[in-house]
Parts: C-alpha cells; sequence; structure tokens
C-alpha cells in the first residue's frame, strides 16, 4: 500500500481568508475522490495506525485492551469520574466503557463508590495496584508518543496540535451543513 503524504497549506494572514485550501481545490475537481489529497482519510489512516501501535503495546507491557487504557488514562486525568464521563471523554459507546470498567474492576484496578457530589453517581477511583499499572501506562504512553513525533521539529509539533485542535473546534462548534441535501434529525 502506498504510502501518502501530505502537507498543510500555509494560512493567509488576513482572518477568514485562506488561500488555494486543498479543501476547496478538491471540492471542484471532476473524477474520482482523490484520497492523496482528502484529510478525513489520512487522520483515519492515521488513528487507525496509531491505536494498533498502543494497543499492542499496553497489552504487551500492562496486559490491558485499548478500551481498558482509554478508561485508566481519562481516570487518571478526571479522577474521580463517572462511567458516563469516561463515554464523553473518549467517545467510545457506553458498552465498552462498560465492559472495560468491569474487567479493570475485576482486575483489582479500580474501585467504584458514590460520587460524594451527587450520590445518584458511581465514581470510579485507582486502586494501590491500579495507580501502579496507571504509572506504567503513563510512562508507555509518554516514550511511544516521544518515538512517534521524533519525526516532528517542536515548531512543527506545536503548530500540528493547534491545527488538530481548531478542527475539533471546528466540529463541536459550527453547525454542519447538510452536504447530501437531508439533513436527519439527531
Amino acid at each position: 500500500m502506498k504510502e501518502w503524504s501530505f502537507q498543510v497549506k500555509q494560512l493567509s494572514s488576513r482572518p477568514g481568508k485562506r488561500r488555494g485550501t486543498r479543501s476547496t481545490r478538491q471540492a471542484k475537481e471532476p473524477g474520482p475522490l482523490r484520497l492523496d489529497r482528502f484529510l478525513p482519510y489520512h487522520l483515519s489512516i492515521l488513528a487507525s495506525k496509531v491505536t494498533a501501535n498502543l494497543a499492542r503495546e499496553y497489552e504487551r507491557a500492562i496486559g490491558l485492551q485499548l478500551p481498558e487504557a482509554r478508561v485508566m488514562t481519562v481516570l487518571g486525568f478526571y479522577r474521580p469520574v463517572s462511567s458516563n464521563a469516561i463515554v464523553q471523554h473518549t467517545s467510545m459507546d457506553k458498552a465498552t466503557v462498560s465492559r472495560a470498567v468491569a474487567r479493570l474492576l475485576r482486575l483489582g484496578f479500580l474501585t467504584r463508590k458514590p460520587d460524594p457530589r451527587d450520590r445518584r453517581l458511581l465514581a470510579l477511583d485507582f486502586t494501590p495496584r491500579g495507580r501502579r499499572a496507571y504509572a506504567k501506562l503513563v510512562a508507555l504512553a509518554r516514550a511511544w508518543e516521544a518515538w512517534f513525533t521524533a519525526e516532528l521539529e517542536a515548531g512543527e509539533r506545536a503548530r500540528l496540535e493547534q491545527l488538530l485542535a481548531r478542527l475539533v473546534r471546528r466540529l463541536a462548534e459550527v453547525p454542519q451543513p447538510a452536504f447530501g441535501g437531508r439533513r436527519t434529525s439527531a
């Protein structure tokens, strides 16, 4: 399979104006969709490869599957936290989070107690064993990220993070038109 490479176009200094962005060119081109110019394709392939590589590392190093590792990373940042909050922070579905939490409870990595702020919710937190596993997960994730991003200079990495954050905000904040002509209600 051919590896695709692409460059992000420089933005104009005028707000709201961009010089010949690839998305504008691609939208006007006749013929088949050029995957080598289609950013969603690149992002999908990259995300799949990153996920597969990290999943292998998590399994090998600490015996956790990717959903369990994601639960642990969200818990490590937001602790204590409910399963519903984990769903929101990971975009995993409720069933996947529920299975991951159940396995982490069986492994003795987590506790589940009533949330002191809202007794209707159950808050998850680490056990001492879970904190040790989380520390290993953090070290592994940081080492993998350092290896993965070593190809980028510091400025390039910072710019990439800014651009990705802008795209995430756009999906969250800007109403999306119905490109196919009809919009189904959510």
